[in-house]
């Protein structure tokens, strides 16, 4: 059903979800806007909130699916359909559109129970919490320390296990190495958030564990014992309250109807989401974030994924202290991405409620590029003076571990991805959630292709079993690791093929081309500039048969990607992560005034 979408069909549809989501601050709950209606300490939980609903994509789902079907009716002018098969969105939808229409319909209807559903929501949320609250019992370093200079909040799992140097850190580890050389490793503490393990690999019980107690970071549990989560303990006595403020709203009720079609049980289960899973979770990371700066009293703090959940509560946290703060870009800021796009009332105080001072941004956010800036300025509406271009730290690494490379370990990482001459090696770089539509046309197109050898880096979020049934499906097929090393790879790889991978734009500074499927996506912009590549599900095979053998498209590509990395980007020169420093110390001194 989804074909009769279409490219066009797709942004529609994204524009849509982003446009529903944000009208919702807008809209009454008890008289007064969403956004001022729902508050903790005085900050929004709106902020909270819009990460939900844009996370979860079920109103994103809603609007294809509704898009789907209307584009299925104009094409093929139906007198009669009968529903086959359909998850519950295709069930509730399908119907009322074609009934709306005159059009016979034959097959189940409606969205299901859901009671159920949120019965689930709250049972998960008890689970968050019960881990939460075991979690201060395990057995840790004790949290004092030598008041710190710089305290930077980094993600546990994104920090290899046994690895004691900052520079090991999975994002911005060479500017964690950087800092600790221009202020001294005391200078520096490290606090970390989230849990020990990434989100496929994480079971229940590794809260009760003892915890990493060789590495480099304080667990945030440390400085936020049982007394500290108080507030947020409140909010989460209350928080079937707040669900049925939620859902007593008529303007929500009426939000929920979409093209004439009813969604409000869909709708109803994602508010119920909002107020017993994401606002408890969140009081709780404000309280942490809040604790742990009381604790420390650092001159600055220092994150990255400022803008994701975790980093909005401990931004939010920061300026209630008037703590200055700096978050780092650690990789490609998606057009689409939610998180970074704000409407101009968003970035300003309430005028009817001053103690909310607007979106909780960094003090300054450093960036890779000018293409960031120039997104953050106009879709994000942030001001100039909050954004400076650093470049990217991980870039220079690459590059320089890439010419270090002998043609000996080149031709060993060809070897290990399976690709013995005269295979030509193609690399996969890409998150499985966001591959596993078009993953099955890739193989396909690559078990025609025998001088071909397809290698799927795992991404550090995913394990490599989820590509377990993609394997079996050719024999040219690998998967490695994601702690392999990416320079040798790229050095060995003819091209890339990715969804939406920031890598892609690494493997152009090396000189490798990409090819962008399952478009459109948030690398649509980079192939309508000729940058990249692309290929939709049905045409991938002669997409990438062109990109291997021919090499006119190689070379034009080459000409449009030299063009835009001169126009926007930094070269990679080694001293990305110095200035990233110098930034860092310079807003030390503007606000030491």
């Amino acid at each position: 059903m989804f074909a009769y979408l279409g490219a066009d069909g797709e942004e529609q549809a994204v524009a849509s979800a982003h446009a529903w989501i944000k009208e919702l601050r807008r809209l009454p709950v008890d008289g007064v806007p969403f956004r001022r209606r729902f508050t903790y300490k005085n900050d929004s939980l709106w902020w909270f909130a819009e990460l939900y609903l844009h996370k979860e994509q079920a109103i994103l789902r809603l609007f294809r699916a509704i898009g789907a079907i209307e584009g299925l009716v104009r094409r093929e002018r139906p007198v009669s359909v009968d529903l086959v098969s359909g998850d519950r969105i295709v069930r509730g939808t399908v119907p009322q559109i074609l009934r709306s229409r005159r059009i016979n319909y034959h097959g189940a209807s409606g969205f299901g129970s859901e009671w159920l559903g949120v019965a689930r929501l709250d049972l998960r949320a008890r689970a968050l919490r019960a881990a939460a609250l075991a979690s201060r019992f395990r057995p840790r370093r004790p949290a004092s320390a030598p008041r710190p200079t710089v305290a930077a909040f980094v993600h546990r799992a994104f920090w290899p296990s046994g690895a004691d140097e900052s520079d090991a850190e999975s994002y911005i580890g060479p500017v964690l190495h950087a800092l600790e050389q221009r202020l001294g490793e005391e200078a520096v503490r490290y606090v970390a958030v989230g849990p020990a393990a990434n989100f496929r690999a994480r079971r229940w019980w590794h809260a009760l564990g003892p915890g990493r107690q060789s590495a480099p970071f304080t667990p945030i549990e440390g400085f936020a014992p049982l007394a500290a989560l108080k507030p947020s303990q409140d909010l989460w006595r209350r928080r079937h309250e707040l669900c049925r403020v939620l859902w007593n709203s008529p303007a929500l009720r009426r939000h929920a109807t979409i093209a004439g079609c009813d969604c409000w049980p869909i709708v109803r289960q994602e508010l119920a989401g909002i107020a017993l899973l994401q606002w408890t979770w969140s009081a709780r990371a404000m309280d942490e974030a809040g604790a742990a700066l009381d604790a420390l009293r650092p001159k600055l703090a220092l994150t990255y994924a400022e803008a994701g959940g975790w980093g909005r509560a401990l931004m939010a946290e920061c300026r209630r202290r008037g703590i200055p703060s700096v978050g780092l870009q650690h990789g490609f800021i998606y057009r689409h991405w939610l998180n970074y796009l704000h409407e101009p009332d968003e970035m300003a105080a309430d005028p009817e409620h001053p103690a909310d001072a607007g979106f909780p941004r960094p003090s300054i956010t450093l960036l890779f590029d000018a293409y960031a800036s120039a997104h953050l300025q106009g879709a994000g509406r942030f001001p100039p003076d909050a954004l400076a271009v650093s470049g990217s730290p991980r870039l220079d690494a690459l590059v320089a571990a890439a010419g270090r490379l002998t043609a000996e370990a080149i031709a060993n990482a060809r070897a290990e991805a399976g690709a013995a001459p005269p295979r030509e090696l193609v690399l996969v770089v890409t998150k499985y959630k966001e591959a596993r539509e078009v993953l099955p046309a890739l193989s396909a197109a690559v078990a025609a292709m025998p001088g071909v050898q397809l290698a799927i880096k795992t991404h550090p979020a995913e394990t490599p079993d989820v590509y377990d049934g993609i394997l079996r499906q050719a024999p040219n097929i690998s998967v490695l690791p994601a702690a392999r090393p990416l320079a040798p790879l790229l050095r060995a790889s003819r091209a890339i093929v990715t969804v939406n991978s920031t890598v892609a734009l690494d493997a152009a500074v090396l000189g490798v081309p990409a090819l962008v499927i399952g478009l459109p996506n948030n690398l649509t912009p980079f192939v309508e500039a000729g940058v990249m590549a692309g290929a939709g599900a049905d045409e991938i095979g002669p997409a990438l048969e062109r990109l291997l053998q021919d090499e006119g498209v190689r070379a034009e590509i080459a000409r449009n990607r030299c063009a835009f990395l001169a126009r926007y980007a930094i070269a990679p020169d080694g001293r990305a992560a110095d200035r990233s420093v110098d930034a860092v110390l310079g807003m030390l001194e503007r606000s030491a005034r």
